[in-house]
């Protein structure tokens, strides 16, 4: 049996959603011309880093309530945050192992990019089980742009972008622990402390423990529920001068072996076990630095490397690879009173190496150059208008362009979007999760795929309730 690599499909969506705030509370997406009711969230997924409500590019924000909530209920990972949200779906890539990917709008999860702080520090690609491996100990919020974000972010970002956000420190200590026990016998200890340690220069450490024992449910053979062990870490400084530069730093590490097949002892109708294992280690690192230039403009240089090694077992099939992707990037941005603008280049690289089928071992290098533009015609209307040039390696020179627009009269919030974008193939489609590189066709004559994405948003504000549709 070969599994082949299929084409883009495009799906369309028609999402109504109806909600009900009481009397105080503000949704994100209304816009209200009371200063007093606005809870103004700055999103930064969008480059220039605008009042949510403001901003023509729609941008989903889970806030620091809600990731709260969730990381109580699941301490160990960041599907649950995230799977609630509107036109987000978390899909299972693997029942043996538990991995999953996120769809944005119904396009497969490798077309999704997921950042820490605007850093691909899990991958250009972020591997199914790598959403498992991410616990919210430690998030502030998270930013949702759906629909090809390739003007911002390159061909990783086909289908839209997640943004986590990380907690930056107080003025004070802070420290919580977080211990978690499952009826399915599965613990997880995650915590968190941040302290300042002079007057430029805080930290904060997160950490986190997680066993799950393996659980077969139904009784038939087949584990419901994978065993793993996992150990994370991740340390952060903030560093902030007198003069307004300010420096973050970021390194993590994690660990983590999974077991999932059949139950021990057990065999399936050839009458033997069938093993589906993988060992993760991942190491990553990234900064980002801010320097004001006059009052207007503002140069950043941000940075991030990752490697990460994986031991696969499929049955009688052992696969081992390493993973790794880097990215350099420098902008400048300003603004006047109507408009804000950004221009910046950027280098990218991701690499694969498979140990047993090198066939499949791909190296891209993609310089690109990219810029924004964000135009407030009026109090009712918005524009941002975006593109990218890349260079690939393999596929050529890739152009990225995106549109935005925002209008609010009274209680309406209409927004409109339209994008295009590319993404280079990899052997990672979902089927891989579950059968390995070992039943992968070889690839022969593969071109980059391009995709073509719109999207309009309505919604309507009457007293405490909000009815939207996409």
């Amino acid at each position: 049996m070969s599994i082949t690599y299929s084409k883009l499909a495009l799906v369309a969506l028609l999402i109504p959603t109806i909600s009900y705030a009481s009397e105080g509370e503000h949704d994100d997406e209304h816009h209200d011309h009371d200063e007093k009711k606005i809870e103004k969230i700055q999103v930064t997924a969008s480059r220039l880093g605008r009042i949510v409500t403001e901003s023509a590019t729609r941008t989903e924000i889970i806030n620091g309530e809600e990731i709260q909530e969730k990381a109580l209920m699941r301490p160990g990972n960041i599907s649950m945050l995230v799977a609630e949200t509107g036109g987000v779906r978390v899909q299972n890539t693997s029942p043996a192992l538990g991995s999953a990917n996120i769809r944005l709008q119904s396009l497969y999860g490798r077309y999704t990019q997921l950042l820490s702080d605007g850093l691909p520090l899990y991958g250009g690609q972020t591997a199914s089980i790598g959403l498992l491996q991410i616990p919210p100990t430690d998030l502030a919020n998270v930013e949702i742009i759906k629909g090809s974000a390739s003007s911002l972010y390159g061909g990783s970002a086909l289908g839209g972008v997640i943004n986590l956000i990380s907690r930056t420190p107080s003025d004070e200590f802070e420290g919580e622990v977080l211990f978690n026990a499952t009826s399915k016998n599965g613990q997880d200890i995650t915590s968190y402390f941040s302290s300042p340690l002079n007057e430029s220069t805080s930290a904060s450490l997160t950490a986190g423990i997680h066993n799950q024992e393996q659980q077969d449910l139904d009784n038939d053979g087949w584990l419901d529920m994978a065993e793993y062990q996992r150990a994370t870490v991740r340390p952060r400084v903030y560093w902030e001068s007198e003069s307004g530069a300010n420096l973050y730093l970021t390194f993590g590490a994690m660990k983590e072996e999974r077991e999932g097949g059949t139950e021990a002892g057990a065999t399936v109708a050839d009458g033997n076990p069938f093993e589906q294992n993988q060992d993760s280690l991942r190491l990553d690192s990234g900064f980002i630095f801010d320097q004001p230039l006059g009052e207007t403009l503002n140069l950043n240089v941000r940075g991030s490397a990752m490697r990460q090694e994986h031991e696969h077992v499929f049955g009688l099939v052992t696969e081992n690879d390493t993973h790794d992707s880097s990215l350099l990037e420098t902008s400048l941005s300003g603004y006047t009173n109507d408009i804000a603008w950004l221009v910046g280049v950027a280098y990218q690289s991701d690499s694969f190496d498979s140990e047993e089928f090198s066939e499949f071992n791909y190296s891209y290098k993609v310089p690109g150059l990219f810029s924004q533009i964000d135009y407030e015609a009026n109090d009712d209307m918005s524009f941002s208008v975006s593109a990218r040039t890349d260079w690939h390696n393999e596929y050529g020179t890739q152009f990225s362009p995106r549109v935005s627009m925002l209008y609010s009269p009274e209680n309406w919030v209409i927004r409109g979007s339209y994008g295009q974008g590319f993404y280079a193939p990899t052997p990672f489609i979902e089927d891989i999760e579950d059968a390995g590189l070992s039943r992968l066709a070889s690839f022969e004559n593969i071109e980059e795929e391009q995709a073509t994405t719109a999207s309009i948003d309505i919604s309507y504000l009457f007293d405490s309730v909000e009815t939207s549709v996409t």
